[in-house]
């Protein structure tokens, strides 16, 4: 075995030594090249790896000492793996040593291979070459022939068409001085298209002068026509010749191009109206907006007279009655106009007859031109035109007045809704009637003033409705609520603050659609002006204002339980007996309350938030009253504890009364009892700690109320009914204890309830009554023991969570003080404070 060790060795150190005068020589290549050429070469053999490592290489081979015993088969191995080696070696370099003679020769080759296709590629380039100087000699006669069969072919079609073109040029002429129009406008189109062959020929003077003569004979022909339709036109309206010839002139008017039909047109449109300015410019008795409807009367029988006399003559594609209409419309606004302005006197009457009279005769006007087939074209120039508002809108600016005498009359309504009735039992609506007539009268006048406008007087009528919805809701709805008086609220009261609440709620609603419409009627410029969101947060506020009223009269209305509480001797009760009287007079009147604003409020949002903010309100009334119940013993604590119970269940039943089958009460609704109720049960709990000793009393307001505020400490102490002496003490005592709990806050929310005032909770933020309630919370609704020593031990503020284990230790240490402190006076006669079948829940 030795023998075998020392002879590996001997390998290792040869082949060492061997590696290193060999590694100085080997080629290095970047890690890169090396990584392509291990890919290339398919290399699997870590014996040909760039960093091959022997003495790695044998320590896998060899791993453990049980491997040396087949060394010598592996050395064989080795061997046999060198010898192999070293003949590839050796065959490589034979290969490389005959590729090393033959490379001059084949580079040698190459580039005679190289030279002679060179060569060829030369000859082939000039024999292309030769080609092409033969193809374009054989050509060139061909070309010339070709481009004067060109020239010779465009000079006969000249020749022809300017032959064609004189010809037709005397034809027309002959044709326009025998009024023969039919043929002229044949003729004409064909000179025409004739002549505009020629434009490109007009620096050839004989063109030129053709071309010119062209022109001329238009201007007269014009001229002709429109003196043919002057002569032609009599006093009557009618034509006093043929209708035939006229219409045969239109159809060359119609060839002369869009401007000569506009001037026909105009001419036609004068002639008929020159009728009516002198009618209704010359007589200011006339003009007046009394006769508003004799001008529409007269335009109407201008288009009858066309339709019967004037229609054969000009073509249907000209919409020339239609022209006529528009050109009456402009000069009748324009007439109106400058009557409106002289008129001194006009009322909403006058104004709202003429523009109703205006508005019909322009959607008659628009029925006409759009419902007749013949008016219809698939065109866009031919579009029937649209005559709404092509006269009314003279009115605009005297629009006010309507929106004035509409002011007034929403005066009028809202005026009356002040002593507005509550709808009987028997009535399904449970909103205040005064909203829907409100929101049917906005919805008729908005109809009608789309009608009249929807630019800027449909923009002030939606400033008005904004007004007037901001005093139904600040003085129709908040003035018709309760006044604030020191008296129980009745059920007829808290039925109008229901309905209060519910037509606050749908004039919310009402309004957004209300602002939609509006912005869909008004024209595109205005659109962004819109904005009813203050009036929404107007009715909101109505809401937060109700439910705060609700509160109130409900606060009232229990008023006198609270009082009862007071007069009871707190300090002298012996036992814990049953719920006191006070308790059952707050659940009877709370439930009865409870029931009928549960019953009349349809949004059973706003009687989720009226619920929760009931609770907040309550538990600073019941804090607060705690002081006018003291001096407060032991017991009579531990009996206000039972009484806390109570109102908690009773208060956990609110959201459900009233209803066939309650429900479980909201998560969110049991958090915030949960939350209130214990404010006053660790109150309750503190001033339940006897003084004696001193320092259990202490350690355990440190504990519960978890402040180190002095004043909030001698509150405890008053609600106790403790004597200044005794105060002093304690005062002292805890003047040293908070010296150990640094970390204290100045007050805690526990004790900043006790001064409160209940006009801090029902005078919440309005998005308080805007928020959606979460639908989920976790349900922290415990089963309370009776018992207020197991409540003690059983329940601890949250702050006494996150204290330590050696607070915990203190606090159960002063319990023990209370129970041997209880024991004593128990052994000298005194009272317990609790019976054993109180004990029971």
């Amino acid at each position: 075995m030795k023998s075998s060790t020392d002879t590996i060795e001997n390998i290792e150190n040869d082949e060492n030594d061997e590696f290193q005068e060999d590694f100085h020589n080997i080629v290095k290549f970047p890690p890169e090249l090396e990584a392509s050429i291990s890919q290339i070469l398919q290399i699997n053999d870590p014996l040909d790896s760039n960093d091959f490592n022997p003495i790695e290489y044998l320590n896998q081979m060899l791993p453990n000492e049980q491997a040396l015993a087949s060394v010598d088969v592996t050395a064989k191995k080795l061997q046999a793996k060198m010898r192999q080696l070293s003949g590839e070696i050796k065959e490589l370099s034979r290969i490389q040593t005959d590729s090393g003679q033959r490379g001059p020769e084949e580079v040698a080759e190459a580039k005679k291979a190289i030279e002679e296709l060179f060569d060829r590629i030369r000859q082939i380039k000039e024999k292309a070459s030769q080609s092409e100087t033969m193809v374009q000699e054989i050509t060139q006669d061909i070309k010339s022939l070709d481009y004067a069969k060109k020239h010779l072919t465009i000079s006969i079609t000249a020749l022809k068409r300017l032959q064609m073109l004189v010809t037709a040029l005397d034809q027309l002429k002959v044709m326009a001085q025998m009024k023969q129009y039919k043929e002229t406008s044949q003729l004409l189109q064909a000179v025409l298209q004739l002549s505009s062959y020629f434009k490109t020929y007009k620096s050839i003077k004989r063109i030129a002068e053709l071309s010119s003569s062209v022109n001329t004979f238009q201007n007269d022909l014009k001229k002709q026509i429109f003196e043919d339709f002057e002569s032609s036109f009599a006093i009557d309206g009618g034509f006093s010749s043929q209708t035939t010839l006229l219409a045969n002139a239109c159809l060359v008017i119609d060839i002369m191009g869009l401007d000569v039909r506009s001037q026909l047109m105009k001419w036609y449109c004068e002639k008929q109206l020159n009728d009516y300015k002198k009618i209704f410019r010359g007589n200011e008795e006339i003009a007046s907006l009394e006769n508003t409807s004799r001008r529409y009367a007269w335009l109407k029988r201008v288009l009858k007279n066309y339709d019967e006399k004037h229609a054969s003559v000009f073509p249907t594609n000209w919409r020339l009655s239609e022209f006529l209409s528009i050109q009456f419309c402009e000069i009748d606004r324009e007439d109106l106009v400058k009557t409106l302005v002289k008129n001194n006197e006009l009322d909403v009457k006058t104004l709202l007859k003429n523009l109703q009279l205006t508005i019909e005769f322009e959607n008659q006007l628009t029925n006409r031109f759009s419902n007749t087939d013949k008016y219809r074209s698939s065109s866009a120039d031919n579009t029937p035109h649209n005559f709404n508002k092509t006269i009314s809108t003279a009115f605009e600016p005297y629009l006010g007045l309507y929106i004035e005498a509409e002011d007034s009359t929403l005066s009028g309504m809202i005026n009356s809704y002040h002593t507005e009735t509550v709808p009987d039992e028997d009535v399904s609506s449970s909103v205040l009637q005064s909203s829907i007539d409100l929101f049917y009268f906005y919805r008729e006048t908005l109809a009608n003033c789309a009608k009249l406008s929807t630019r800027q007087p449909f923009y002030d009528l939606c400033n008005m409705f904004a007004k007037w919805l901001r005093v139904y809701a600040s003085e129709v709805l908040i003035g018709r609520l309760p006044k604030e008086e020191r008296r129980a609220i009745t059920r007829d009261e808290l039925k109008l603050i229901c309905f209060i609440i519910n037509t606050a709620d749908y004039c919310y609603v009402t309004t957004s659609q209300l602002e939609d419409k509006l912005k869909d009627t008004i024209d595109e410029e205005y659109k962004e002006k819109i904005n009813f969101d203050e009036e929404r947060n107007h009715f909101l506020n109505v809401v937060a204002t109700s439910v705060r009223a609700l509160i109130r009269g409900i606060e009232l209305s229990y008023e006198p339980a609270l009082v009862a509480m007071t007069k009871l001797l707190w300090s002298n009760l012996d036992s814990v007996g049953d719920q006191s009287e006070y308790v059952t007079l707050f659940n009877r009147t709370v439930l009865s309350c409870v029931v009928g604003v549960h019953k009349d409020i349809t949004n059973n949002r706003y009687f989720r938030t009226f619920c929760d903010k009931f609770v907040e309100s309550f538990v600073i009334k019941f804090i607060n009253n705690l002081i006018k119940c003291k001096p407060i013993s032991e017991v009579g604590a531990e009996q206000m504890l039972l009484d806390v119970h109570a109102l908690k269940t009773s208060l956990l039943e609110m959201p459900t009364m009233g209803m066939e089958s309650p429900i479980p009460p909201p998560p969110t609704f049991i958090k915030i009892v949960n939350k209130g109720i214990s404010k006053v049960e660790t109150i309750l709990k503190t001033v339940l700690t006897p003084h004696d000793p001193p320092e259990g009393l202490v350690e355990n307001y440190i504990l519960l109320i978890a402040d180190k505020n002095i004043s909030n400490f001698q509150k405890i102490l008053d609600i106790k009914g403790l004597k200044k002496n005794e105060q002093q003490q304690l005062t002292e005592i805890f003047q040293q204890k908070i010296l150990e709990h640094p970390k204290l806050p100045e007050s805690s929310s526990i004790m900043s309830s006790l001064t409160s005032s209940v006009t801090s909770i029902t005078s919440a933020p309005l998005s308080q009554f805007i928020t959606p309630l979460p639908t989920s919370f976790p349900t922290l609704l415990n089963n309370v023991p009776l018992a207020a020593a197991e409540r003690i031990t059983s329940m601890t503020p949250s702050s006494f969570a996150d204290r330590s284990g050696s607070a915990a230790t203190k606090f159960n240490e002063s319990f023990k003080k209370v129970l041997s402190s209880r024991n004593w006076r128990k052994k000298n006669g005194g009272s317990d404070g609790m019976k054993k079948e109180d004990n029971k829940v």
